[in-house]
Order: C-alpha cells, then sequence, then structure tokens
C-alpha cells in the first residue's frame, strides 16, 4: 500500500497466505572479496534471501536494504544497484525501503514473501528419499580455484535461485532447506529438527567433473557452501515425479546422525560445514 518514500511500508497481507520473512547480512571479506564486481555482490546478496523463499516454498514479494558503505563510490554503487535490480525485476519483486549508513562494507537485506502452506525443516520422517537440485560443490571449488572453470566461478559470484523448482516440488517435498553451509551441515539441520538420521552415498551426488580434479573434492562437495541449491525429501513413492535436474542421493533413517558411503563402503569425513565463529 505504500513503499519508499516515508519513515516506513505500509503492507497488506491477502487472505488465507502465510507471511514468510528470511533476513542475510553479507560482509566484505567474509561473504565475498573486496574487489569483487559490485554487480555480482548486489546480484548475490539478494539470491542467498531469494533462496530462503525457495527453501520454504514461498514466493518472495518485497525487500527490505540496509547498505553500509566506506565511502561514496558513485560507480560501485551503479554497478550493485544494477545487479540487485535485474533479480527483483526477474521476480517481479518491490524495494520497498531499507537504509544507508557509513563504515566497514556490508549489506543487510531482509525479503518478505507469501505462500498457502510453507515447506519447513522438521517435517522429514525415517524411510523418506534424500534429494538435490542442481550440482553441488561448484563455489566452492571455484573459490579455491577461480581460473578453472568459468560455470564454477558464475555459480560462486552469481547464484540462481531455484524458485520455479521449489514451485514445482513443494507439494511433495516433506522437508526442505537451501544448500548455503554445505550438504552436511543443511541436511544435518533437517535431520536435527526432524528427529532423524541419514545415509547418502557419495557417488549419487551431482557433481561438475572438474572439480574432481581437486584433491579436495570431498571437502567441497559435502561442506564447501554456498551452492544456493535446494536439499529436500521426500516419500519413496514420489520419485517418478522428480523434475530432471533433482537426484536422490540416499535416505532417511531411524538411527542419529549422517553416514556417507562410496560404493556402498562408509567413509569418515569429520566434516561438518560453514561456522561463523567455530575458531573463536
Amino acid at each position: 500500500m505504500l513503499g519508499i518514500g516515508d519513515d516506513a511500508a505500509i503492507l497488506k497481507p491477502a487472505a488465507n497466505r502465510h507471511w514468510v520473512i528470511a533476513t542475510d547480512t553479507l560482509v566484505s571479506g567474509v561473504h565475498f572479496k573486496p574487489d569483487d564486481p559490485a554487480s555480482t555482490i548486489g546480484h548475490k546478496s539478494l539470491a542467498v534471501n531469494f533462496s530462503d523463499m525457495a527453501a520454504m516454498g514461498a514466493q518472495p514479494k518485497w525487500v527490505l536494504l540496509n547498505l553500509t558503505l566506506p565511502a561514496v563510490n558513485e560507480s560501485w554503487i551503479k554497478a550493485f544497484v544494477q545487479g540487485f535490480s535485474q533479480l527483483l525485476n526477474q521476480y517481479d519483486v518491490q524495494l520497498i525501503g531499507g537504509d544507508t549508513t557509513r563504515g566497514p562494507l556490508s549489506i543487510g537485506v531482509t525479503v518478505l514473501g507469501d505462500c498457502e502452506q510453507p515447506v519447513r525443516r522438521d517435517t522429514a520422517s525415517a524411510g523418506e528419499a534424500v534429494v538435490v537440485s542442481g550440482q553441488l560443490g561448484s563455489a566452492a571449488f571455484a573459490l579455491h580455484h577461480p581460473k578453472a572453470d568459468d560455470a564454477c566461478l558464475a555459480q560462486l559470484h552469481t547464484p540462481q535461485p531455484r524458485l520455479e523448482l521449489a514451485a514445482s516440488i513443494k507439494t511433495m517435498a516433506t522437508a526442505m532447506i537451501d544448500v548455503s553451509d554445505g550438504l552436511l551441515a543443511d541436511l544435518g539441520h533437517i535431520c536435527e529438527q526432524s528427529g532423524v538420521g541419514a545415509t547418502i552415498e557419495l557417488e549419487r551426488i551431482p557433481i561438475k567433473p572438474v572439480i574432481q580434479t581437486s584433491d579436495d573434492w570431498i571437502t567441497h562437495v559435502l561442506a564447501g557452501g554456498d551452492d544456493y541449491q535446494l536439499c529436500f525429501t521426500i516419500k519413496a513413492c514420489d520419485q517418478h515425479r522428480l523434475p530432471a535436474d533433482c537426484q536422490v542421493i540416499g535416505r532417511l533413517t531411524e538411527d542419529r546422525g549422517i553416514t556417507v558411503t562410496h560404493h556402498q563402503k562408509p567413509i569418515h569425513t569429520g566434516l561438518t560445514g560453514y561456522q561463523h565463529f567455530a575458531h573463536e
């Protein structure tokens, strides 16, 4: 009802819809390099929030942007806005407010969306299949090998939120999450909150062949993060309904914890996923 221009925006929710709200902060030197192109920083700061909407089976509608800048650099701001606005326009989402302050470069984005019925993390059951979309490990591989593969580099800098895919599978997904901190960490959230465990088969996880040229390819695939693909669970009887871009990689178990196998033999990785305060 009222967007940018007053002290606050005014929204009127539609009847029989759930509001879904997500927020993320991206900090220079942590989530992106200071010399990354401003347009890709703008794109990624919004894409990661849209990915949260996809994980909930929701459609983004409104965005708030808090931008902290060390100085006014008009060319940087113009490129940032270009990358940010491209995704806004692609998904017909409105920027309705925010704040601009001076300080170390960081971007805070809040997205508001809606849906009829959100898909949660705590609704999976033992015996269900574990599924991932797209390919995993590409962003982590590109972070460590930036000149090895252009497609992997694009996944790192300009991830594409899986909103259309989420809309097509949300009625069969029993639980869902986006893969932002690494497969083991994010699947672990589903397992912990649903009170189940999981067994996943490493050889069934879809990856780009170039990733296996790295000595750390298993780490990239299982714990690299920044994939922004979807990890979800479905009943076994629904496997034939999966889109071509989705792959069953394992199943949920009654025993807690996640077991990784490679050609039917358990492997011990010692991997978890990205944690901001792990070294504090």
